[in-house]
């Protein structure tokens, strides 16, 4: 199928702006979905920070200041053991009652402390509110690890992790306390056991993000708190994303749990060395979703513009070539002498368009002295059939006549050769690279075609050849024809084109004929692997096998876009002797390299 140069300039725009568009949007895609994800970390952790502040932290405040508030009480600071006192661990010494009593009004009203107690120093005592008849006579509470670890602490509260209870009915508890001192003299230690219950319901009871859930886990990877009541006192910490929790005191991330993608933000609970996890499902893609149909929609914005700003542009170039085929078809059709090419831009179509219409005019003024001539010999003719006995005088006159023939056609191969180099110009124009290479592979090929002696008709085909056989580079854009270093492949397929271009473009001009299949041929190679048309041996059109071997010459010892330095003649040679048989005919390399060394090339 045909296609025509507009539409391959609107379909060349639009497949550079659809390159453009896309490589644009992946990689503003790709940012904008980093900016996505980390705006949505960003928000699990502030959600999780403002759950820790106004839940978490404040129950916990709350019970912190319930121990501060009696730990700096003169009755428990001035707290002794009567003299012969027993130890005690289920009941309360008599004096001690008046605090038991206010502590038991604290446990009544709130469901979720399970003890206030006092351990003493003096003798290992525990006066437990409300009292625990199923505590172990020989409990000592300064065996205890919450005990040991307060007193560490001097003067500072303490969270232990939960733990099971020494008595009643081993509730998992989770101790607060704080030393008591008089002066430097230790008394005991306030603490408080809170049911671990307490910390799932405050969790349980708020709504993470819209799909989210919160968690508390131990130092250790133990759950202490879970929407999932059977997550509850599990220990998770194989997972990788609980291993990275352990070990950062805050942070965000995304990770993979359940088979599905989850922003995971942690803090570390202060005071104590538990994690408050917030768990929110997230689906990227459908956050994005917007962004990338965004994008989609300035593509096919960008795409529209681009159709139509090409066919305004494909008009400005392609209007000259009309005129000028226009014409072209009426003279070779009609042979209508009488009509010009107008062409009002002031390029390189201008000067084609006044060379071409000097060449018409040329012509018809040869056509017209032709046709004076042919009458001039008819009447001669007539003359010598009367009249024999003039024959001979009039033999020299004819023979000038034919001379002065062969002269006016010779002019009018010059006045062709004149419109051929006009075309070359204009792909030298086109390619800065190029300039003199039309003319230096025409002389190289008429050498080895006068070498190889062939008629002047088929040197004046390939002469024609030579010049013109990078005219379709008119149809390719100059970025790529004047392209540093190497081409993509689909730049090597547009330059693939320009031979048919050639072709295509010199298809109305009856005189080229035989040299636009020389030049359509010119990429050839003898194995078969050229293009367009993929020929091979004996195929392949004898001219072409010369103005093949020229143009690689000529091009490897020439600088261009993708070379800046040329071969030199040796290098050159070497390849092609190295392409005989496979992209050279090995007959014209032979005489082309023959000539060379001979020093025997035409000018």
């Amino acid at each position: 199928m045909r296609i025509k140069i507009r539409s391959k300039i609107t379909i060349i725009m639009l497949i550079l702006i659809i390159i453009s568009v896309t490589t644009l949007g992946f990689l503003t895609y790709d940012d904008s979905k980093e900016i996505v994800i980390n705006q949505i970390k960003l928000s699990n952790y502030k959600t999780l920070q403002n759950v820790n502040d106004y839940f978490l932290k404040n129950f916990m405040y709350d019970m912190e200041y319930i121990i501060n508030y009696w730990t700096s009480k003169d009755e428990l600071k001035n707290y002794r053991n009567h003299a012969n006192q027993p130890k005690m661990v289920t009941s309360i010494p008599k004096h001690f009652k008046p605090i038991s009593d206010q502590w038991t009004g604290y446990a009544s009203s709130s469901p979720d402390i399970a003890w206030i107690y006092l351990g003493v120093e003096e003798d290992g005592s525990i006066f437990i509110t409300p009292i625990d008849s199923t505590m172990p006579d020989d409990y000592d509470c300064r065996t205890r690890e919450w005990y040991q670890a307060t007193v560490k602490n001097n003067n500072k509260i303490i969270w232990t992790e939960p733990y099971v209870d020494a008595g009643e009915l081993g509730n998992v508890i989770v101790t607060v306390a704080k030393a008591v001192h008089k002066d430097d003299h230790l008394v005991g230690v306030l603490g408080m056991d809170i049911k671990l219950k307490k910390f799932s319901d405050i969790i349980n009871d708020i709504q993470f993000g819209e799909n989210g859930y919160l968690m508390l886990l131990s130092k250790n990877g133990d759950v202490y708190a879970h929407p999932d009541n059977k997550m509850l006192t599990k220990n998770i910490s194989d997972k990788e994303w609980v291993k990275t929790i352990l070990s950062n005191e805050q942070g965000t991330d995304i990770h993979t749990w359940n088979n599905e993608k989850v922003v995971i933000s942690y803090l570390t609970v202060p005071n104590t060395q538990w994690k408050l996890v917030g768990v929110n499902p997230i689906n990227i893609d459908k956050e994005v979703a917007p962004i990338k149909n965004r994008f989609i929609s300035i593509g096919i914005f960008s795409m529209i513009i681009t159709l139509i700003i090409g066919y305004f542009l494909s008009s400005i170039i392609i209007n000259p070539v009309n005129n000028m085929m226009k014409v072209i078809n009426q003279v070779s059709t009609h042979n209508d002498f009488n009509v010009r090419v107008k062409i009002k831009s002031k390029d390189e179509f201008k000067i084609l368009g006044e060379n071409f219409n000097n060449m018409i005019q040329k012509i018809r003024d040869l056509l017209e002295e032709r046709n004076i001539h042919v009458q001039e010999l008819v009447d001669k003719n007539k003359e010598i059939l009367s009249q024999k006995e003039e024959l001979l005088a009039y033999s020299e006159e004819t023979e000038a006549m034919n001379e002065e023939l062969l002269n006016l056609l010779d002019e009018v191969r010059k006045n062709y050769l004149s419109t051929v180099k006009v075309l070359a110009n204009s792909i030298e124009a086109n390619d800065k690279y190029t300039h003199g290479h039309c003319d230096r592979v025409r002389n190289y090929s008429i050498s080895i075609a006068k070498e190889l002696n062939m008629s002047q008709t088929k040197i004046n085909v390939l002469e024609f050849a030579s010049i013109l056989h990078d005219i379709g580079k008119i149809g390719i854009p100059t970025s790529i024809i004047n392209k540093e270093g190497k081409l993509t492949d689909e730049e090597f397929k547009l330059i693939q084109e320009h031979p048919q271009i050639g072709y295509n473009i010199l298809k109305a001009v009856d005189f080229l004929e035989e040299s636009r299949n020389i030049l359509l041929q010119h990429h050839e190679r003898i194995d078969g692997k050229g293009y367009p048309l993929q020929l091979k041996g004996d195929e392949i059109n004898i001219l072409a096998k010369i103005l093949i071997v020229a143009d690689a010459y000529d091009a490897m010892t020439s600088t261009r876009p993708y070379r800046k330095d040329p071969l030199t003649t040796e290098e050159a040679i070497t390849q092609l002797q190295l392409g005989k048989g496979t992209q050279f005919d090995e007959r014209i390399v032979d005489v082309f390299l023959d000539l060379l060394a001979k020093n025997e090339i035409a000018s």
